[in-house]
């Protein structure tokens, strides 16, 4: 089943401006894995929010088949003043217990903790779990893992690998760190550099 499909996709901030990128076509289907790599302002982050649905790009094709796509960003976006269980609670409100995949990811002590005081790797788990917990139907990862340590950087991988076989989940992922790619799959390449916002 194709999640996503976009053709001669092309994506302007202003009229003036140089395009976030162009001409630019990408089908995702069910359980697919997407690598997307390019030096900064090439386009990646863009990309991600056309796919999610924050953007609208010009295109002679643009369908989206998917209800639930889950975001976590480079920057974790946690509300400050709630508690790790208050962020997570917001986009899961189905009553189910959150602490054994908070103690997947090494957080079983932070449920009561203000997200204020975390450290960016604590952050960066909370928005995955957060990103997890609207068990969508695409994952998107725009340098979501790039705080943690090599083990946390695997019970993450574990997680969404478990959650990928159970529900088929596709996931697209940009890393400036190619040796820190959670799958090996299909990767698409923006290398045209520019000013982007």
């Amino acid at each position: 089943m194709t999640l996503f499909e976009g053709a001669n996709m092309t994506l302007r901030y202003d009229a003036a401006g140089a395009p976030a990128f162009s001409d630019l076509s990408l089908s995702i289907r069910k359980g697919d894995c997407w690598f997307l790599s390019g030096p900064s302002g090439a386009g990646k982050t863009s990309l991600l929010r056309v796919i999610a649905g924050l953007e609208t790009p010009d295109a002679t094709r643009l369908v989206r088949r998917f209800e639930r796509p889950g975001f976590a960003f480079a920057e974790p976006r946690l509300l400050p003043d709630l508690t790790v269980a208050q962020n997570l609670s917001l986009v899961r409100s189905d009553g189910r217990d959150m602490m054994p995949a908070l103690s997947q990811l090494g957080l079983q002590d932070m449920a009561d903790r203000p997200a204020a005081t975390l450290s960016k790797g604590q952050a960066q788990r909370v928005a995955l779990l957060r990103a997890l917990s609207t068990e969508p139907d695409i994952l998107l990862l725009d340098e979501a893992l790039g705080g943690l340590d090599a083990g946390r950087w695997e019970a993450a991988r574990d997680m969404i690998c478990r959650e990928r076989k159970r529900t088929g989940l596709a996931i697209i992922e940009v890393t400036h760190d190619p040796a820190r790619r959670l799958f090996q799959g299909q990767s698409l390449s923006l290398d045209k550099a520019r000013e982007t916002r």
